[in-house]
């Protein structure tokens, strides 16, 4: 089985997945959220002592603080029709807002027994689809935001990291094609 990727931003992802579950469609499907693929509290907890300096991976949220493996793993299965396919769901209440990821015995199972195949997948996040810039290009726009302090010009928080942190950030992003290499 091969399933085709599309990427709708839509603002309420369950209407989404509702609409497509409902006449006249009645398309077997799933929504999985990046944010369903966060590193556990354990791992984050890691990555940030690894990178101490680094503010952008103190906290879950930027690429390179998500399970790749699990993710790959995923879609993989999803994509080969396997059966009872895991769906993780991450608790970001967990650990006083840190978030961990759930139970297992809480993760939705799809393409289980008598279950036709899942047949669209919906995967959002803020950061789904983006993809790396150059060198190049990386250092000229955290260069321009650096130089951009004029009165009342808002450059946004890129200048306020450093360009190695920031490189870091997009280097890590290149990992993530592997999800999105249909967009």
């Amino acid at each position: 089985m091969y399933l085709d990727t599309v990427i709708l931003i839509v603002p309420k992802v369950t209407a989404l997945y509702e609409a497509f579950q409902s006449s006249p469609y009645e398309l077997r499907t799933v929504a999985l959220s990046i944010d369903d693929l966060y590193l556990t509290n354990a791992a984050q907890r890691q990555l940030a002592s690894a990178n101490k300096n680094n503010l952008l991976l103190q906290h879950r949220g930027q690429p390179g603080t998500h399970e790749l493996k699990l993710g790959n793993a995923i879609f993989e299965a999803l994509e080969n029709g396997e059966r009872n396919i895991a769906i993780p769901l991450y608790d970001k209440s967990a650990f006083s807002g840190q978030g961990d990821r759930a139970d297992t015995a809480t993760w939705r199972v799809v393409n289980e027994e008598g279950e036709e195949p899942v047949q669209v997948v919906i995967f959002e996040g803020w950061c789904v689809g983006f993809r790396p810039l150059s060198d190049q290009e990386l250092e000229r726009k955290w260069m321009a935001a650096k130089e951009e302090t004029a009165p009342g010009y808002n450059v946004g928080r890129l200048r306020l990291h450093s360009l190695e942190d920031v490189k870091a950030i997009n280097n890590a992003l290149r990992s993530y094609d592997e999800w999105t290499k249909c967009v």
